[in-house]
């Protein structure tokens, strides 16, 4: 039987090894070059091995954050710093915690800094839960689409559908829901989703005319970015135009803002998100007639359009607005499964947990 070193038993009996006064003067590489010696030969598990390491490089960490004070924080992880500087996590964190400020050095009132930030807030959100694969897609393509929401959209089309849908609009001012849900249907809902609709469909037509596909998965995140970026600034424009009125009914001018960057974000987003599918359909379906491509993206639009105006119609009801904000979201998760599994991604992210 081979004969053990003397000093074995100093480095078998776990939660002692610092007591042996044969070893109490080694350093951490010491002690590890030790372990991987008694592992080479054979005299301990791989488990006791991994769990000494383990406890090794633990209390090492512990001593040099201990004893080495700020600069700890550098010396345990060298070029740290270059590598925090060079990632986007760090970035997007510090855009996000920045926001508030650099909207308030520019001159935004607070309220409308807000409703920008609680807009780009939702837009990351929805990146980081939902795991899109943007096949295709470059960053500039929802920036694009974003500002084409602004401008041709709520300056020039969205005044143009309300002008066409004057008829519908006016239902809306009545008291009778049954009066005023094709109000907001065949008015507001087609207007709006309309003109979020008419970037997504811009920006794939761009892409194509480049040289580029872009995938189903990034078509309903164009549409996402649509429906965020036609909140934020329609919000905008409500508390200037109407202040502390609206539809006719009297607010404080908090109660108008909390209430829009709270919810329009996140339902707009995801009117725009179903829309965006159906002209991801329509895109990947090939070139074809333009009646082929309104066959395809028609329905989709009238299908956000109900929903959109069956929330307005009973937004007065917390039971009936809630219930259609979460068949909403219903339509738009099974979209990116259904984008997922056509393009061949994982649609694990439903089994996925948050915290």
């Amino acid at each position: 039987m081979r004969r053990l070193p003397a000093w074995w038993p100093c480095f078998v009996a776990a939660g002692w090894v610092t007591d042996c006064d044969r070893v109490a003067g080694m350093d951490s590489r010491e002690l590890l070059e030790r372990y991987r010696a008694l592992h080479e030969q054979g005299l301990i598990s791989e488990e006791e091995y991994q769990l000494q390491v383990g406890r090794i490089k633990a209390a090492e960490r512990a001593r040099i954050l201990e004893e080495g004070g700020v600069a700890a924080l550098f010396h345990l992880e060298p070029g740290i710093a270059g590598r925090v500087l060079s990632s986007q996590v760090f970035w997007v964190v510090l855009v996000l915690a920045m926001m508030p400020f650099i909207l308030a050095f520019l001159g935004m009132p607070p309220e409308q800094g807000m409703i920008l930030y609680f807009a780009f807030l939702w837009f990351f959100l929805y990146l980081k839960l939902f795991r899109f694969n943007l096949i295709g897609a470059f960053p500039l393509d929802f920036g694009t689409a974003a500002m084409l929401v602004v401008f041709p959209g709520l300056t020039l089309l969205l005044p143009a559908f309300q002008w066409l849908l004057g008829g519908f609009y006016a239902l809306t001012a009545t008291r009778v829901p049954l009066l005023q849900w094709p109000g907001f249907v065949f008015g507001v809902g087609i207007a709006e989703e309309t003109t979020k609709l008419v970037p997504v469909v811009l920006v794939l037509w761009l892409a194509r005319r480049g040289g580029r596909r872009l995938g189903l998965q990034a078509s309903i995140v164009l549409g996402i970015t649509a429906g965020l970026a036609f909140a934020g600034f329609e919000n905008i424009l409500y508390t200037e135009r109407f202040g502390a009125r609206l539809f006719g009914l009297k607010f404080t001018l908090q109660d108008v803002v909390l209430s829009r960057l709270l919810m329009t974000p996140f339902l707009h987003s995801v009117w725009a998100g179903i829309t965006g599918f159906g002209a991801g359909v329509a895109a990947a379906a090939g070139p074809g007639s333009f009646i082929r491509g309104l066959r395809i993206v028609v329905p989709w639009l009238l299908f956000a359009a109900v929903l959109h105006g069956t929330y307005d119609t009973f937004s007065f009801s917390p039971v009936f607005a809630l219930v259609t904000a979460a068949v909403s979201y219903l339509v738009l998760t099974v979209a990116v499964v259904v984008a997922k599994h056509w393009e061949g991604d994982s649609a694990a992210f439903l089994g996925g947990k948050v915290l």
